[in-house]
């Protein structure tokens, strides 16, 4: 059997590999110009699919995005919050994954710490997406360096600042860089 591909990590992923979810993002973006939001994409890539997503912690923007975004692909979805499992309270993460892994096609997690995430994605047999964890937040910056292409055109040769706490989303800005050609001042 052929180990999953997960997103856990920019730093993981090689330039060619986050450029090509770039340009594939903006082009599914550019089809769906004028449809409804409902309407699953010509190809549903994510027919009969199960994504299973996890909160440790709380989003609004996060949750409604990959369920959108699921629904939009073809496929479904499976919400869950650290409060309705046993994730990590009584279940090990561990266990978790092995259970998962037979009733859904992939899993997001939004984790407290970038351990667990990592512990989910050596567990499971299905790919782990991490939305979020106390290392680094790769969907978030992937979703802004997509923004700053549709308005700014190519990343790559820019120079990007940050301003703010040196957090997750800074250090998934730091992975990124080097990855996707552009300078990033914090």
């Amino acid at each position: 059997m052929t180990a999953p591909r997960h997103f856990l990590d920019l730093w993981r992923m090689d330039s060619a590999d986050l450029r090509a979810i770039l340009d594939d993002a903006r082009a599914r973006k550019a089809a769906r110009a004028g449809w409804p939001m409902g309407r699953v994409d010509a190809d549903a890539p994510g027919r009969d699919r199960v994504l299973a997503m996890i909160f440790e912690k709380h989003s609004t923007r996060t949750r409604f995005s990959f369920d959108a975004a699921m629904r939009q692909l073809g496929g479904d979805v499976l919400i869950s919050t650290s409060a309705d499992m046993q994730l990590g309270r009584g279940e090990p993460i561990e266990d978790t994954a092995k259970v998962l892994s037979r009733m859904v096609d992939a899993i997001m997690i939004r984790a407290n710490r970038h351990e667990d995430v990592e512990r989910l994605a050596m567990s499971g047999t299905v790919p782990v997406i991490n939305g979020l964890s106390d290392k680094g937040h790769p969907c978030q910056i992937l979703a802004d360096i997509l923004t700053i292409e549709e308005h700014r055109g190519p990343v790559a040769g820019k120079t990007i600042a940050w301003v703010g706490d040196g957090n997750n989303v800074c250090s998934s800005f730091i992975r990124a860089a080097p990855k996707l050609g552009f300078r990033l001042n914090i």
